[in-house]
Formats: structure tokens, sequence, C-alpha cells
């Protein structure tokens, strides 16, 4: 226990800042000064051990008046304790000495002083805060130079930041995560070393972890690391090759270094014999350039004069002459600009890809090398081609007939002929210099790779054994960690072989007991008789079992164990045993086997061996094994994956049983709300018994409300009645109520009809005095379903159960939320929203028509003059409506003029459309309302609290980071582009992107100054991190809290983006619980006043790591996809989760989860960098470390969920690949063998992460293999047998096999959240796009986890689409051809094989038609514009007209001939075996055409027809049925209505317009201009306009000089290689919008007029 130099006020707040003020003073005296330690690093270490220490003693009411010093001392050893435990025990496995000794009585300085390096030490080692081991090993050697830095020579902080230095190069070197899931040296490998005793003694007594590694025994390997680390960051990691690349000096540095260094005498010979031809050339070149250079003086003192053709036609001899000269100089001109052009974008792009995309990716490399290779002698050939024509032209020009008259043709053919000659030289330069990087580069990645892969062999703790033959390696690993799931399906076949064979007969046969094991058992015949034979069902499967063991322990087990054997997480942790959850898991896979048991007896066994028996009895061997072969095979293939399904059943089950005893829905209806306030039992006052308190005001008192100070101003006792805890929760719902008002979700009606009535009475400065006259009118629910489920949802929380009531904001722990941001839409702009789309439809558009309410209330509420009433009419009859009219040849006018009013109203119109989808915008705006909610309660809690004070307080408790991962390359572009965009230039997309990201991050800055924004930056070959806070708005606060902290390099190749971007972060968090928060969540405010409950669960339960929230989904009603999206996903956060909390199986799953940040600095780290679902790993951490997750219903947070097909495809692609790269990792190999997990609990983590996966894999092998073996029946019952031959059995199979089971716990969830009928109603009326959306990813999961596994897995960012947008049939084609239309077209023509045989259309239906039809339209259906219901019926043919466009040259590319095959120069035998070869290999690929042609035909049709049928049926319903139900909007859209009506309807304007541009005779319009086809989606853009004058814009000026990106990736984008599954999607053409217009067949869809004369963008 710590004591005290100062007695006296040992405890005392004041003096504890005092001691923290001392010894902070004393730290900068040595560090900063003697030891040249960061000074920033100081300023951050100390600010956050003194927000936390002050928040951990506020949080055990350490300062309240009857505390005793020993509580303060009981607090004080608990904090330290937190900080040391990780220490100790890695002290105790490593058996390290020295260091600080923590058992030994010390003064607070002292402990002080301890936490404090512990601080530094962290801020200091940045990019290993995830390795737990090698920053305790670090901290450890810190601890003894700092405990002796007067009698040693070594510096603290000069060790830390050159052995920092050390490792990250080292990390840096041997990682590589293009290589994530085989057997490279990463991360985890060195973390595991470091808690070995031989390595961290090595590092301790040498104080140098390259010769603890021993890297010298690598000669590599050490001549790279011993480069410093600038150096080595340019000629080594892979995103600084750019850097390298663009300095010819680096590059040949680099050349030289590698020739001197890696290169053998024979290797150095050929590199040095490129280099000599390659100088030879540039000599050449060089005389080339000087003649060029005479040749264009001659040119610009040449006359111009030009003769024409008609000047020699009395000549016809020099006529002739000229004519020919004039074509070949044409002729070679035209030439000549096209090699410049190729030689900019051909091979020149080739061999930057090859030095800087590819770099230590060998395959590609090569690839891109020979192209550029190719490339450069088509360039030579052209060259040279060119100076043939030229010199021939030039000839004809100097004809003594001609020499007087063409002087000026003459001398341009002779400046082109000898820049031809110069360009030709320095090709044939480029080539040997080509060659010569290509050998260097290849030279120095493998000498460097084998290496690398020696010491890992030589030093890895764990193999991740992936990829192998067929991806054997991969499957064998999933097999041996999770192998109890496949001990259990051994077992169950006991009782199986039981059930099948009928053993009660055999028993029942000898009641006699004392009969012995003689009597049970009868044998009749062999003892191999199955039907009697008892034994044999314990015999098979338990020898199976065992023989399965035996495999996996002698044979599979070694592959993964490591050269170094390193301590396990849970060495020496406590373990996290719980009684109640083991029962529960108990009970649970008690039901869920007994299940599995019933329904393979009753849906497999019986009706399966009514047909095997008799051919088992009556053998006959060519035809019961056949047929028995084809009928067991889908049966083994459907037990091992149905286990999957009664396993989700029965969470469901479990989940909603577990809901209804939580009480988890106690509001399903807007009844409910108003029963809520309907009178309880309690008075207001004691004197006035009339008056009630409803019931939810008496609620929120019991299990909400914090505890309140019953002190007044002046020390006085105050009354607790029930008026003031009456006022208190009326003033809560009053804060509700007007934050719903302030983001324009109801109306300044609806804020007066539901807020409460008070009237201020006595004490002005007593916060609660005062009572309600007037309660909330709740008779009429909001016009807004998103204000109706906020409120109920409210209700319902205050409602629950909270085992932490009376929670207070001073004793709450401090919150810090962290949002990654990497390249996500940060603010939309106004261009962005009213651009429509090529569906006819615009961002504002279909915002509006979600909710129409939301706007009206925006235009009452911002829109109040005249003038901005009439901009706002004006934009909504031209964009909203299509009647604008524009005359042919003028721009379309704008709405809103660009005065401070007008950019007012875009900016509040940007803010209004960005808080309603997923914008940083929303994110931030709807967590800063957290302190506003914390201030209320700090102010209910002390009613005498001002409003400043309470602000404080609750800015104390709460902070918000925004890492912003590319916010300095944007600011960087900025300004260097600033002059260029106030000119009105053209910018790039990439500096429109720029300009955007930085005008809106100053506008969050402005409106929320309490947010604090972190980013990395590079400047003079050094790397940074900066932090920087808001923007204040007096000037008297206008300090920033601006830190500036140097890293050690790019963090982002030490791993992938977004886990190292999270650890960069984690240097600035300065609260004691963190809170991960994605771009695409959202918070309201209502939710907020349950964070100092949720905090309290931490303190409730010590062992509380992590604590689990749900979510409600904000993008349910964007589209059909959405929701679909939005319910499996709600049914994950709320139901799956809190059945597995219930079990003690609940993980970290990343967002919203608030996380220990102790837990994570000392324990687990915040992220691991070598994942792509790097969030889980943390909560693996947790178990193995005794750490508990549980999971609270009492407080949610929103989150958005892709909306489209195209979007969702690659989010579950990459969650697939990150499974699968799980499942080979360390941490479930000792998670399956952990004492804190029993064996039921490891089959419940199975089946909840990698499980679901594998079976999603088995469950597509089902699919074949049912499908195959229905189709070999019919055709053996057609040609073999000719009797009829039972084939339903499978049938009944697959359609058990299609999986709509999985959907059952959704449904439940509705049934608990909105009962029954409502739930029914919800599941009715999308059981169709649910089976669609559900069947259509079962490929996606199973193909991307199956690629991982086998591969290697990579990031696959999102992109968070709008889905609005129409994605052509290129996209779909790249995106699903291999995974969904490949195996889809497969299946439908052995559908069609099977009818025609089989004359049974209801086989056909089911098992072909149904899994065929979803894969291979499913895409397409719910794409946005295939269908005429979701466009214009002309909107919709030009649409298609295009995809079929792009369809035809689809095809043509599967030709794949050779119309022009090279001589054969071989002797005439040769010759004939490759004529027959080439005619076998064309007529595959002619036949494969023609399957092609035919497999796009019937899908095209089929597109068209149902798209026929779909206008058909509408126009049916819409002149036959009633108007209430076709509405004037769906009737004006489906064109159905009068004259008048069409022409108010957005898809009719074009065709007025088309009347009005069409009868002129301007070139230039939309009618006559003729573009080329679109061949990918069109991305919002526009021009940029001049920029403001000030740098740093208001919010009047925003959006003066903002400009349209394209949909942006979520996340951090890492390259994706050309072969992977999924590539990227090429850049698409940015469009600016004018007005709503169609697009014609063959042309594009946005004014292409002003793109192709006023707008470039570059790629």
């Amino acid at each position: 226990m710590p004591r005290t130099s100062h007695s006296s006020g040992g405890f005392n707040k004041n003096s504890f800042q005092r001691h923290l003020e001392v010894l902070r003073s004393n730290i900068d005296s040595i560090w900063v000064d003697q030891f040249n330690f960061q000074q920033n690093a100081v300023e951050i270490a100390w600010h956050k051990l003194g927000k936390r220490s002050i928040g951990w003693f506020n949080h055990h009411n350490v300062w309240s008046d009857d505390a005793e010093e020993s509580h303060f001392h009981t607090a004080w050893e608990s904090f330290s304790k937190k900080h040391f435990k990780a220490y100790n025990r890695w002290k105790k496995i490593t058996g390290a000495a020295g260091g600080f000794d923590l058992k030994v009585d010390e003064t607070l300085e002292q402990g002080i002083n301890k936490i404090f390096l512990y601080y530094l030490v962290y801020a200091e080692i940045q990019d290993f805060r995830g390795l737990k081991n090698v920053f305790h090993l670090f901290f450890h050697v810190a601890s003894g130079l700092f405990q002796d830095h007067k009698a040693t020579e070594v510096k603290v902080g000069t060790w830390l930041r050159t052995e920092g230095n050390k490792l990250y190069r080292f990390l840096g070197l041997v990682y590589n995560k293009d290589e994530m899931n085989q057997d490279c040296f990463h991360h985890d490998d060195l973390d595991d070393l470091c808690a070995t005793h031989t390595f961290a003694k090595a590092v301790i007594n040498e104080k140098d972890f390259f010769k603890a590694l021993k890297v010298e025994k690598y000669k590599s390997l050490n001549a790279v690391l011993s480069l410093d680390t600038p150096t080595f960051i340019v000629y080594w990691l892979k995103s600084s090759q750019g850097e390298l690349n663009s300095s010819l000096e680096k590059q040949r540095a680099r050349e030289d270094w590698i020739l001197n260094t890696f290169a053998k005498p024979t290797e150095k010979t050929v590199i040095t014999e490129y280099l000599r031809k390659a100088e030879e050339f540039a000599t050449k070149a060089r005389q080339a350039n000087n003649e060029m250079k005479e040749s264009q003086e001659v040119l610009s003192a040449s006359d111009r004069y030009r003769p024409m053709a008609e000047d020699f036609d009395e000549k016809p001899d020099q006529l002739q002459i000229f004519t020919l000269a004039l074509t070949q100089l044409d002729a070679a001109r035209e030439l000549f600009f096209a090699a410049e052009e190729q030689e900019k974008t051909g091979a020149g792009v080739r061999l930057k890809e090859a030095k800087t995309k590819h770099f230590n990716v060998r395959m590609e490399a090569e690839k891109s090398f020979d192209s550029a290779l190719s490339g450069y002698r088509q360039l030579t050939e052209d060259y040279e081609e060119c100076e043939m024509g030229l010199r021939r032209a030039y000839e004809g020009f100097t004809d003594r007939n001609l020499a007087s008259s063409c002087k000026a043709y003459a001398a341009e053919a002779r400046y082109l002929l000898a820049k031809a000659a110069w360009k030709k030289v320095a090709m044939e330069e480029m080539q040997e210099r080509v060659k010569a990087s290509r050998f260097a580069q290849f030279l120095y990645e493998d000498s460097v790779n084998n290496d690398r892969r020696e010491f890992a062999k030589r030093n890895k703790t764990f193999f991740e054994k992936a990829g192998g033959v067929l991806g054997l390696s991969g499957y064998l690993t999933v097999i041996y960690h999770y192998s109890h799931a496949a001990y259990l399906h051994l077992l169950m076949l006991i009782p199986l072989m039981w059930l099948y064979f009928d053993y009660h007969d055999v028993i029942g046969a000898y009641p006699n007991v004392g009969a012995g094991i003689k009597g049970v058992i009868r044998f009749d015949g062999s003892i191999l008789d199955m039907y009697n034979n008892l034994v044999l069902s314990f015999a098979i499967p338990l020898g199976l079992t065992a023989l399965l063991w035996i495999i996996l322990n002698l044979f599979v087990r070694w592959r993964t164990r490591g050269a170094k054997s390193a301590p396990r997480r849970d060495t020496k942790c406590d373990t996290n045993i719980q009684f109640g959850a083991r029962m529960n898991v108990l009970m649970f896979w008690f039901f869920t086997i007994v299940t599995e048991i019933v329904v393979m007896k009753f849906l497999v066994i019986n009706p399966i061996r009514g047909y095997t028996r008799d051919w088992v009895d009556n053998f006959r061997p060519k035809v019961s094994i056949p047929l028995l072969i084809i009928n067991w095979v889908p049966i083994v293939v459907l037990y091992l994956c149905s286990l999957q399904f009664i396993f989700t059943i029965w969470i469901g089950i479990f989940g909603f049983i577990y809901g209804l005893i939580d009480r988890v829905a106690n509001v399903q209806h807007w009844r409910h709300v108003i029963a809520a306030f309907e009178p309880s039992s309690t008075s207001v006052d004691s004197t006035n018994k009339s008056k009630k308190v409803p019931r939810i005001a008496v609620e929120w008192h019991e299990k909400v409300s914090p505890k309140q100070t019953l002190k007044g101003k002046n020390g006085e006792l105050l009354e607790d009645n029930w008026q003031r805890r009456y006022v208190a929760f009326a003033k809560v719902w009053n804060l509700t109520i007007q934050s719903f008002y302030e983001s324009h979700k109801i109306s300044k009606e609806e804020l007066q009809r539901y807020s409460f009535k008070i009237k201020m009475i006595g004490n002005e400065a007593d916060f609660l005095s005062g009572h309600v006259e007037k309660e909330p009118d709740l008779r009429v629910p909001p016009q807004v379903k998103d204000v109706r489920m906020h409120i109920m949802h409210f209700v319902n929380n205050i409602r629950m159960k909270k085992p932490t009531h009376h929670s207070t904001v001073r004793e709450m722990l401090p919150l810090c939320i962290v949002t990654p941001v990497g390249t996500e839409k940060i603010l939309y702009s106004f261009e962005f929203i009213i651009h429509v789309d090529n569906t006819q439809n615009s961002f504002l558009q279909h915002l509006i028509d979600r909710d129409p309410s939301e706007w009206e209330n925006f235009k009452r509420k911002e829109c109040l003059s005249d003038k901005a009433r009439d901009w706002i009419n004006r934009m909504e009859k031209d964009v909203l409506q299509g009647s604008g009219e524009a005359k042919a040849g003028k721009k379309s006018r704008r709405w809103i003029d660009s005065t401070d009013e007008g950019l007012k109203l875009k900016t509040k119109i940007s803010e209004w459309a960005s808080v309603r989808f997923q914008a940083l915008y929303r994110t931030v705006y709807g967590f800063m309302q957290v302190p506003k909610a914390l201030a209320l309660l700090a102010r209910i809690q002390d009613p005498f609290l001002t409003q400043e004070k309470a602000e404080e307080l609750a800015n104390s408790k709460f902070t918000y980071l925004i890492g912003y991962q590319s916010y300095a390359g944007y600011f960087n572009t900025y300004k260097r582009t600033k002059s260029k965009g106030r000119e009105g230039a053209n910018l790039s997309k990439e500096e429109i992107e720029a300009h955007e990201s930085v005008f809106f991050i100053k506008h969050i800055r402005k409106r929320f100054p309490e947010v604090k924004i972190c980013y990395p930056e590079h400047f003079d070959g050094k790397y940074f991190g900066r932090l920087v806070s808001g923007v204040k708005a007096s000037k008297a606060s206008t300090k920033l809290c601006d830190y500036k902290v140097q890293l050690f390099g790019p963090f982002a190749d030490l791993g992938l983006g977004k886990p190292a971007h999270q650890n960069y972060i984690s240097q600035f968090i300065d609260g004691m619980i963190i809170q991960t928060i994605d771009i695409n969540q959202d918070n309201v405010l209502p939710q907020s006043f349950f964070i100092p409950n949720t905090l309290a669960e931490f303190r409730k339960d010590p062992k509380v790591k992590i604590v689990g929230l749900p979510e409600f989904v904000i993008t349910t009603k964007w589209s059909s996809t959405a929701w679909c999206s939005a319910f499996s996903e709600h049914t994950f956060g709320t139901l799956t989760q809190r059945t597995y909390a219930r079990f003690g199986v609940r993980l970290h799953y990343g967002h919203p989860d608030y996380i220990d940040a102790l837990w994570t600095m000392t324990e687990t780290g915040l992220s691991k960098l070598p994942y792509v679902s790097e969030d889980i790993f943390t909560g693996f951490d947790t178990v193995l470390k005794g750490g508990r997750i549980i999971h609270i219903e009492y407080h949610e947070v929103g989150k958005a969920r892709d909306v489209d097909l195209y979007t969702t495809t690659k989010f579950q692609r990459k969650i697939s690949m990150g499974a699968s790269q799980m499942s080979c990792s360390r941490y479930i190999d000792q998670m399956q063998t952990c004492w804190s997990v029993s064996v039921l609990q490891g089959l419940c983590y199975y089946y909840s992460t990698v499980g679901f996966y594998f079976n999603h894999l088995i469950l597509y092998l089902s699919v074949w293999v049912a499908l195959s073996s229905q189709l070999l029946l019919i055709i053996l019952q057609r040609f073999v047998y000719g009797s009829a031959i039972a084939y339903f059995i499978t049938e009944r199979i697959f359609v058990f096999q299609v999986g709509f089971a999985l959907v059952l716990p959704g449904v439940l969830q509705l049934v608990l959240e909105y009962g029954v009928i409502q739930a029914a109603w919800m599941y009715i009326s999308h059981f169709f796009i649910l089976c669609v959306y559900s069947t259509f990813h079962i490929l996606n999961i199973s193909s991307f986890w199956q690629y991982g596994l086998t591969h290697s897995a990579f990031y696959l960012a999102s992109g968070r689409g709008t889905g609005l947008e129409h994605y052509f049939m290129k996209d779909l084609y790249t995106t699903f051809y291999k995974t969904h239309w490949r195996p889809g077209f497969i299946i439908f023509w052995m559908g069609i094989i099977a009818l025609a045989f089989s004359r049974n259309f209801a086989v056909f239906l089911v098992m072909y038609l149904l899994p065929s039809g979803i894969w291979l339209w499913g895409a397409t259906f719910l794409n946005p514009g295939s269908l005429p219901s979701t466009v214009h019926e002309e909107q919709w043919k030009r649409l298609t007209n295009i995809d079929l466009q792009q369809t035809a040259k689809i095809v043509k590319s599967h030709t794949r001939i050779d119309y022009h095959p090279s001589p054969i120069k071989r002797n005439f035998f040769f010759a004939f075996f490759i004529k027959i070869w080439r005619l076998v290999k064309y007529t595959g690929r002619i036949l494969h055409w023609l399957y092609t042609i035919l497999n796009f035909a019937v899908f095209t049709r089929v597109v068209r027809f149902i798209g026929v049928i779909t206008l058909l049926f509408e126009w049916i319903f819409a002149s036959r049925i009633p108007t209430f139900i076709f509405t004037d909007e769906r009737r004006r859209v489906l064109r159905w209505d009068d004259d008048d009506t069409r022409q108010k309807s957005i898809f009719y304007s074009s065709m007025i317009r088309k009347e009005a541009v069409g009868s002129g005779s301007d070139p230039t319009s939309p009618i006559t201009k003729k573009s080329t086809l679109p061949t990918v989606p069109a991305v919002r853009g526009h021009k940029a306009r001049p920029l403001a004058p000030e740098p740093v814009p208001s919010s009047t000026n925003l959006l003066k000089g903002t400009a349209i990106q394209g949909t942006g990736d979520a996340g951090n984008n890492n390259n994706v290689t050309d072969d992977r599954p999924l590539p990227n999607i090429p850049a698409r053409t940015i469009k600016r919008n004018r007005s709503v217009r169609f697009i014609r067949e063959g042309e594009s869809s946005g004014d292409e007029e002003e793109e192709q004369q006023n707008i470039t963008f570059t790629k």
C-alpha cells in the first residue's frame, strides 16, 4: 500500500493534483532535457494519467466528505494493480529479474512515477501496442534503466527510440501482409518470443533486440536491417516505392546498393551488361536529342506558308509527289502521336505497377515487367515505322520540284524525323534499363524472401497452416482446431444407428435381464449382421472417433507447432468459470442433440429405411450398390450440416425465452407508451393526493435516475419528494423531444404537444424547483416512424431492470469514443444530394420520399425568409418534380444563389441529408448528444450546479476522438491546389475529394469544438502523429489541444490498414472506457441517459472487461435489400448476443462494445494487426486471460448496413475471408484447449463463428450432391431399370438444405419486439426477398471462406453505396460470374435434362430452377433499374439496351481465338501435331463460346420477359384496382394518369425538354449529341467552383469550393491484385448534374457537353 508524504492531505483531490504537477516537473527535467525525450509524448502521457486517475477516484467516491484516507489508499492500490497485473504475470512467466519491485511499501510519488513510466513506454512504442509481451519487455528494461539513470550511461528515452526503430524495421521486413495466411513471421510470433525466458533474458542482458533475434546469421536480413529507418522505409516498404521510383537518384542509389550487397559475380556481370548497353543507347539518344533541337530551331525559323493541293493543279507530276509526301506525313504523324500516348498510358504505367503496386508480389510483378518490355519493343517498332514514313515524306518535300514551296512541310517532317529517331533510341535504352531493374528487383526480393522464410521456419512459435494442395492443409487445420464438433457428429451416430436398425425389437425379445449380455444380444448368423448385433452400433462410432483422435493428435497436431515454444496466453491467468452459464449451455445442447436425433429420425431415417431395406435384404450388386450410394451420399452431407440449423433454431428459442425473462420488449406498440404515462399510485404532493405521478416517472426514479445531492446551495437539507422527482423526469423527457425537433424529425406543433409544461417556482438556482402544469398529449403518435421507434425504445429501456441503477455522473468512469476514418464521406455536399442517378432518382428525392414529413419540418424550421422559401420551391419544382424549363443550348439555372444566405441554406440541406445516411457527420452529430444528456443528469444529481459547471463536468467525462487516416494527404493536396481552385480551374477527382474533406472537417471542428481529430502526417522524410481539437467559438479559449509526436514510420505497412490505424489512435485515448464506433453508426439523445448505468457495470463486477450493446438498424427502410441486411444484423446484435452472453461465449464484435481501456492497454490491445476481422481477437484474448464479456439491453446505439446487393456482397465476402483466417490462428487453437472454456462452450464457439461459414460450404456442396443424385436416379429410371424409382427423398433433403429455418431467430425477435400479428405481417411481406437474399449469399459466404482458407484473406471495402444506381452488366459479370452465374448455368441445364427425361415439372421447379434462378437472376432483379417497377418504362428500356450491348461484348470476349497464329518453324511432324492441338483447342473454345451464347441468350430473355410481365401486371392493376390502392404519386410514376399529371412527373420532364430542344439545331443538344457507351455506373461529380478568399471557410461559405467525389470505400483500401475473385472497380466517369434527363441509347447519362469541354478528371 503506498504511503503519502503528506499524511494530512493525502486523499484530498487538490493535494493529489499538486502531487501530479510536482512529479510532472521532475519528469520533464529528467526525460526532456537530459534524455532528449519527446515533449509532447510526456504531455500526452501525463494528461492521460491525470484524467484516468481522477476519474478512477471519482468512480470510487474517494473525495466525499465521509471518505477516509484508507479509502484513498485502497483505490490507489486497485488503480496500480490494474496497470501492473499483466506485467507481474509476465515477470513470473519469463523469470525476468530487475525492474520495478511492486510489492514493497512505497510513497505516492514513487507509485505515480512507475505508472507514468508505464504510460511513457506505451506512448513511445507506437506500432507494438497490441503486442503486450513486447510492451512489457520494453517496460521492464526501461524501468531498470530509469532506476539506474544516474549510474548508467544508457539513456532511457534514447534506448526506447533506438530499439523501437529496430523492431519497426524488423517487423516491416519479416512480415508481409500479402501472405497473411501463410507461414511468415509476424506480430504474434514476436509477441510469443518475448514471453519466453531465453529471449527475454537475452534482451535484458544485451539490451539489443537484434542480438536476441540473432539477425546476424541471416546475411540478407542483416544487410537490410543495418540501414537507418528512413532509408529502410524507402528501400523496402511497399507504400514508399512510389516515392523511390519518382526519384531517379534514389532509384540508382538503391540499384547500386543491391548490386554491391546481394549480387554474386555472375549476377553482377548480367546487370552490368544491361547497364552498359543502356549507356550506349543513352549516348546515341543524347546525340539524337541534339539533332532534334537543331531541327526544332529550323522549324521555328522556317516559312509558315503551307501550299494546298489546288496549287499544283497545272503540275500533275508535282501534285503526285506532293500528295504522296503529305499522305506519308499525316500517317506518320498520327502513328507518332498514338505511340506517344501509348508510351504514357501503356508501357510506362505497367513499369510503374511492377515497381510500386506489385513490389514483392512476384507473379504480378513478372506480368507487369513482361508487359512493359513488350510495350517498349512495340514502341520501338512504331517509332521505327514513323521514322521510315517521315523519311519518305521529307524526301518528297525536299524534291527539287517542291523544295521552294514546301519548306514548312519539310521542316516539320525533319523535326518529327529527328524526334522519332530520338524516341526509338530512347525506347531501346528503356528496354535495357527495364531488364536491369527487373533483374535487380527480383534478385533483391528473392534474396530477402529466402532469408525471411528461413528465419520464420526457425523462429515461428505457431504455423498458420492454410492453402496446400486443393486447400487440404487449411481444412485439416480447421478440423483439428474444432475436433469437438467432429467427435460430436461421430458419437451421435450411436443413437441414430439404434433408431435406424430398430434395436428395440432385439431387446424386447429377451426381457430376462438375468440372462446376461448373451441374453440381450441375439446372434442370427454372422457377427456382422447389423440389424441384430447391438455391439456394432457402439463399436463403429467409437472406433471412428478413436481413429479420428489418433489422426489428429499423431499426424495433424504437430503441423502447427513452431520451432520455438512459447507460453500460452492463459498461463497464470485466473479462470473464468461460471456455473450458471455452463448449466445453461448443458441444457441447450441437450435440447439441440435431442432435436437433431428426432429430426433425423422422422425426416430422414424413416423414409429412407423403407427404400434401402429391400435393396439390402435382396442384395444385387448391380442394382443395390448404385442405388444405395446415390441415396446415402446426400444423407451423409445433410447430416454434416443439419446440426448448424438446429443450433441456430435453438439459439433463437433460448434468446426468445431470455428476452421474455429479462422483459426486453415491454413496449411493442404506441398504446404501450400511452399506458406508461397513466397515473400510478404515487402522489405528486403529499398534501394533494389527487394528482398522481405517471408510472414511467416512477420507474425512471427507481431504475435510472442518479442519486441526488439533497443539500442546498448553502448546505441546508432539501426535502426529497416526488414533486422534484417528477420535474427531473419531465426535464429529461423535454430534452428528448427537443432533440427530435432540432433534427427536424418533429414539427413545432408536435414539440409543444409531446412536451411537459413546467412552471418554475421557488429558488431559481434550484434546478428542480417547480411543478408540472401539463403532461404530454400522446393520443396522436408522431408522423415520423423513427421518432415513434426511438420513444418506444426509450420508454422500454426505462422500464427494464438495471442492476446498476442510481449511477451518478461524477462517479462515472471517463468515456472516450473513437471513430477511425479512412476515405469515407465526411458530409454530403449539396451537389451530391441533388445529383440524379442513371435510375432517374436523386439522393435528396429518395430521402424525401422515405419521410416527407421530415422535409416539411426542415422547410418550416429553416426556410424562414421569403427568399429561402422561393429557393426551396424552385428546387423542388425542378429536381423533385422535373418541370424546370430549360431552353436549348442554355445551362439550367441555379435554384439557390451564392450569397451568404444561400450558402447557409445549402449547408443546412447538406447537414439534413447527411444525418440520414452513412456520413461521418451523422455519427459525430449523434454521439455529441452525449454531453447534453450527461450535463442534464449532473444537474439532476446536484440541483444547484450551474449549466456551465454541468457542461464542464460532462466534458471531463466524455471525449470524442476521430482518427482520420487520409487527412494529411488531403490537406497537402488542398494547399497545393488552393489557388488553382480559386481561379476556377479544372480539378481532378482526387483534388476535388481533398477539397471536400478539408472543408467538411473544418466545418465539423467549428460545429463541435469538443471533438478531437488525430491523423498521421509525413514531411521531410519523417513521420508524425498529430492531435488537434475543435475551433473554439470565443477568442479567450482559442488554444488548441495540439500534440505532435514522432512515429517510427508509416504504420500501415506493419499490418492491415484499419487495425494499424486503431492502434495508432490508441495513444491519444484518455478515458478509462473505450467505445469504438464505426462511421456507419448513430446515437440518439434519449439513449445517452443510460450511459452512467452502462459504465457502472464495470464497477459491479471487476472481471467485466467488455460490455456489449444491441443496435437498432437505421437503414431498414432504404430498400428491400437493406431490410434483409438489417433483419440479419438486428437478429445477430440482439437475440443471438443475448443468448451467447447467457452461455458465457459472447465475444467482442467491434462496434459498439464498451471496453476497459486499461485492459486493452495492458492485456489485449485494441486490434490485432495481421487479421481482417481484427475486433474478435480482443474477445479471444479477454476470454483466455480471465476477463468477462457481458451483454446488456437497456442501452443501444444505431447502426447502418449496406443497402444494395452489390455492397452487401462485398461485406459478406470480407467477413467470410476473415473467418477463414481466424480459423487457422493460434487464438482458436488455445481457445479450444483452454481450461476456462468447457467442451460444450467450445462447441458454441465453433457454431457461432467458424462453423457458420464452414457449414455454408457444406450446404453448397449438399446442393450439388442432391441435384446430381436426383439426376442420376432419373437417368437410371429412364435408361437402365425402366421402372419407377422413388427419388422424392432427395427433394425433402434439398428443401431442408435451403436453410429457410435460419430466419427463425429473426422471426422470434420480431415477435418479441412487435407482437405476433405485426411480426407475421413483416415476415410474410418480405418472405420472397428474404429467401432470395439468404440463398444468394450462400455462394458468397462459401466461395470466399474457401478462398481465404486455400489462398489468402484480404481486406475488401464494401463502399457503402447509396443503393440508387443501376449497376450495368459489366459490373455484375465481373462480380458474380465465377461465384454465382457459372454454377447457376450448370444447374439450370441439369434441370432441363431432368425435366426432359422425367416429365416432372415439380422436381425441375423445386430442385433446379429455384437455386439456379436465385443465383442467376437474383443480382439482376435486386439491381435498381432492372425492372420497370423501379424506374419509368422508357428509362428501363434504355438501361436494358445498354446491358444488352455490354452482354454482347462479354460474350465476344469468351471466344479467345487467335485469328493470326504465329508460324510454325519446326519440321513437318512437329507442325502436324501443333496444328492438331490448335484444332482441338479452338474447337473447344468455339463450343465454349456457343455455350456462353446460349447461356446469356437465356439470361437476357428471362430478364426482359419478367420485365414485360411486371410492366403488364402493374398496368392491369393500375387500371382495374381503385385509386386508394395506387396513389396519385404511384400513378404519375407509372404513367397512368392524364397528361397534366404526366407533365408534373420527373419522368416526363425529359419528354418536354425533348420537344423544346429537338426543335432547334444546336449540335450540342442532348438529342443530336453522340458519345461513347458508358461501361460502368456514373459517379457524382462536378466542376470545382472558385474558392472563397478565406483559407478557413465559415459555415456561410462552406460549399463554395466543394465538389463531388465518387462513392468511397469503407475503412482502409488495400490494393487487390487482379487475379483475385473480386477485382477493384475501375474509376468511373465523373458527371455533373444539370437537369433531369433520360439516357438515350448509346449515350451517357450526364451533361457530356460540359464534361468534354470544360472539365477533365484525371485518375
